[in-house]
C-alpha cells in the first residue's frame, strides 16, 4: 500500500520545534509529510493564498500575532482547512476555547511525539472531510425539501 503524501504548513517561529517536527514528520510510518515552514502568520496566510496544503500546525505565540487572535485570523482564511494548534501553552481553557473556535486539535509542545502528532493530522483530515459531506448532505436535503414545497404547491394549483 502506498503512503499518502500530505502536504503540511508549519506556522512556526522556534528554530528548535521546527527541527523537532521536521524529524517527526520524515520518521512516520503510516504517512509521508511534505511540511513547508514559516516563521510569521503574514507569511503562513500568503503561503495559504500561493499553496495548495492539507493541514496547518500553528503556535498561538508568533512575532506577529498572539493567542486565540492568531487562531481566528487563519480560520478567517482558511475556513475549510485542518488546523492544529501545537503550543506551549499549558492552558485547557485556552485549549478548550481554541477547539470550540475551530482548531482541530490543541497539542502541547514538550508532550507530543511522532506518533501522536500524524495521528492527529489524519483524524483532523478525516474530520474535515467527513465535516464537508455533511455540509453537501444538508444542503441537498434542503434543495429536495424545497423542491417538494414547490411541487406540493403546484399540486393544490391543479386541483
Amino acid at each position: 500500500m502506498i503512503n499518502p503524501i500530505l502536504r503540511v504548513l508549519l506556522i512556526e517561529d522556534n528554530p528548535g520545534d521546527v527541527r523537532l517536527i521536521q524529524e517527526w514528520m520524515k520518521i512516520s510510518k503510516t504517512v509521508s509529510f511534505r511540511l513547508e515552514h514559516v516563521d510569521r502568520l503574514s507569511t503562513g496566510l500568503h503561503r495559504l493564498d500561493d499553496e495548495q496544503f492539507d493541514a496547518v500546525l500553528l503556535d498561538l505565540g508568533l512575532p506577529d500575532s498572539q493567542g486565540l487572535d492568531t487562531l481566528k485570523q487563519l480560520l478567517a482564511r482558511v475556513p475549510d482547512m485542518p488546523i492544529l494548534v501545537l503550543t506551549g501553552l499549558q492552558n485547557e481553557q485556552v485549549g478548550l476555547q481554541a477547539v470550540k473556535e475551530g482548531a482541530q486539535d490543541y497539542l502541547l509542545k514538550g508532550q507530543v511525539n511522532e506518533s501522536q502528532i500524524t495521528r492527529s493530522i489524519c483524524y483532523a483530515l478525516e474530520r474535515k472531510r467527513t465535516e464537508a459531506l455533511l455540509r453537501e448532505s444538508e444542503c441537498r436535503l434542503k434543495e429536495a425539501q424545497a423542491l417538494g414545497r414547490g411541487m406540493s404547491r403546484w399540486l393544490l394549483k391543479i386541483e
